[in-house]
């Protein structure tokens, strides 16, 4: 019997090992991910990083910009793809493009399926507390990320995690659940299990507004709020009249000052009090216009040391 035509979907940097693995296993037939975006000051086009991937690998790329048009329609149905891998693509794909393969299309998801559904899922186990985040293997399905469970890898959340580590390691524990069902995968044999619709959250779309600092909340709140918005939006706070994101934290410590209160010294380093009698360090910050800086560098402007109270909204 001839192999199954495989597809693999991907955009950023986080779907590369899933790349790398899938195509020491099976020969991937096409690899679809966004057009190339204009950056930087020239504007020129360029390639994500899934694409320049596949270009090393010498894997053929479509890189179709609506998947609603006959003409990307045509051209996938062509290529008779019989199983997709999906893996932070950036579209949603349409009911007969999921129908069309025989063998299912399948997703990781970095969260602990049902928790967590959403765009933000990282980011979102470590704003609100989660003591572990995770990778699901599933099938899609027509509802967003609500598809059957192949298996899922956990890791542990600590004061230290932010979200581009955190990705970093699922991306590769990503990459192990894919060589690890592999041949199921391939045979359509996959072992499923329903996902509990009622322990379903949600992890939406970041904003700018999720960058708002509110002083008054639990010092630990702050802390995880800073290491969830990296490395966008950040949290921000206005100092006078200029607005500084908060890059990095470091330790957490008891606080007599108000809430909103921040100081600087070279014997102290930089601290936030939040609203529960406890202070968080900040550690970088960055100024409009600037890089990151250490927060004592970043504070220059207003003295080697000072305090000064933020507004609470």
């Amino acid at each position: 019997m001839a192999p199954p035509r495989v597809a693999f979907l991907g955009t950023p940097s986080v779907a590369v090992p899933s790349l790398d693995a899938l195509a020491s296993l099976q020969s991937i037939d096409v690899v679809i991910t966004a057009p190339d975006k204009p950056s930087g000051r020239g504007q020129n086009h360029v390639p994500s990083p899934i694409k320049t991937q596949a270009l090393r690998l010498g894997i053929p790329t479509l890189q179709p910009e609506d998947w609603n048009s006959l003409n990307t329609k045509d051209a996938w149905l062509a290529l008779k793809i019989d199983l997709a891998i999906v893996i932070a693509y950036g579209y949603i794909l349409p009911p007969w493009m999921i129908e069309s393969c025989r063998l299912g299309v399948w997703n990781l998801h970095f969260s602990q399926l049902p928790r967590w559904r959403g765009a933000a899922p990282v980011n979102y186990a470590i704003w609100k507390g989660d003591d572990e985040v995770g990778v699901s293997l599933m099938k899609i399905s027509h509802a967003l990320d609500a598809g059957p469970i192949v298996d899922c890898l956990q890791r542990p959340i600590t004061l230290a995690s932010n979200v581009p580590g955190l990705l970093d390691i699922l991306s590769r524990d990503g990459a192990k659940l894919i060589e690890k069902h592999w041949s199921d995968l391939r045979k359509g044999s996959c072992s499923l299990t329903d996902q509990d619709e009622n322990r379903v959250t949600w992890a939406p779309k970041l904003t700018k507004a999720c960058a708002m600092l509110l002083p008054q909340q639990k010092a630990l709140d702050i802390h995880r709020q800073v290491r969830a918005l990296q490395p966008w939006p950040s949290v921000e706070f206005d100092l006078d009249l200029e607005t500084l994101k908060i890059r990095s934290v470091g330790l957490i410590k008891p606080s007599e000052l108000p809430s909103g209160t921040i100081t600087w010294s070279h014997a102290e380093g930089a601290w936030l009090t939040g609203g529960d009698g406890n202070a968080v360090e900040i550690v970088s910050l960055q100024r409009p216009g600037k890089g990151i800086q250490g927060a004592l560098q970043a504070l220059q402007p207003w003295g080697h040391q000072g305090q000064k109270q933020l507004l609470i909204s």
